[in-house]
């Protein structure tokens, strides 16, 4: 599907999701690619719905954390051969795990609650994101292990004159509503799979479930929501239908957009 974004006069970025927590936000000069999970792999649901040629023209990727539904790194490898010159944000503590992945240090950026960073006419804002700890461990949520340098984030990034806010994995938590509603995004892209103490007794973690979700929205009142990371894995879903209700029931002015994969569509404001 192709876009004629140069004859829409109000701010418009052409949007592509690519399932679980995986956008491209096209602007402009400037192509960002947030979060993409691209790899096959036995736990997936689908077959990745695009391959790193793809994308050739993206100017800056961002990357929430480390996990692999975030931080590909078997995709990322691929990327950095077809495209030589975007860099690559992730948290700071997070660039030696990418090094020791394969990825160049050079093209690496960390990423600090609080500190701007600049791409051209991008402005990306980190967030910090409670997320789980698990694995062979007991689930616990952090900002960090050990109370170290925070290593989970969500990302305000403007793009085309439009304000998105991806909150990668994570939680509510007391300072998010107001830390994202002074951020003023327009769109809101949020995780919607939930956890439970099934999946957590497997140190399976998870995210806020659709009415924690949907409570948010109504809190930080965007012109748009899109829910996310709720189809990919098996033992991790949502229900983008039930998200959708309870937005509604809020009594939010928010519109909700369900995008098909691999589909791209112009997100345009007034």
């Amino acid at each position: 599907m192709t876009d004629h974004l140069a004859e829409r006069p109000g701010p418009h970025v052409s949007v592509t999701w690519y399932g679980q927590a995986g956008f491209r936000l096209a602007a402009g000069d400037s192509r960002v690619l947030i979060d993409p999970f691209l790899t096959d792999r036995a736990d997936r649901r689908y077959p990745p719905p695009a391959v790193a040629a793809d994308f050739p023209d993206i100017t800056l990727v961002l990357c929430t954390h480390e996990h692999v539904d975030h931080m590909d790194l078997p995709f990322l490898r691929k990327f950095c051969a077809v495209n030589p010159s975007a860099r690559i944000v992730l948290p700071a503590p997070v660039i030696e795990v990418a090094v020791s992945g394969g990825l160049d240090a050079e093209r690496l950026v960390g990423a600090v609650p609080g500190e701007e960073l600049t791409d051209g006419d991008v402005t990306v804002h980190p967030v910090p994101a409670l997320h789980g700890l698990g694995g062979d461990k007991p689930v616990v949520y952090e900002f960090a292990p050990d109370g170290g340098p925070v290593r989970f984030l969500g990302y305000a990034v403007q793009v085309g004159g439009v304000r998105f806010f991806h909150a990668g994995d994570g939680l509510v938590y007391p300072e998010l509503p107001a830390a994202v509603s002074a951020l003023a995004p327009d769109v809101l892209m949020i995780p919607i799979n939930g956890r439970d103490h099934m999946r957590e007794a497997n140190g399976i973690v998870g995210n806020m479930n659709e009415t924690e979700a949907s409570w948010l929205c109504s809190q930080v009142d965007p012109a748009y929501v899109i829910p996310m990371h709720y189809d990919a894995i098996a033992s991790n879903t949502g229900d983008p239908g039930h998200f959708t209700s309870l937005v509604r029931e809020s009594g939010a002015s928010t519109t909700v957009l369900v995008p098909a994969r691999a589909s791209t569509f112009t997100l345009a404001l007034p």
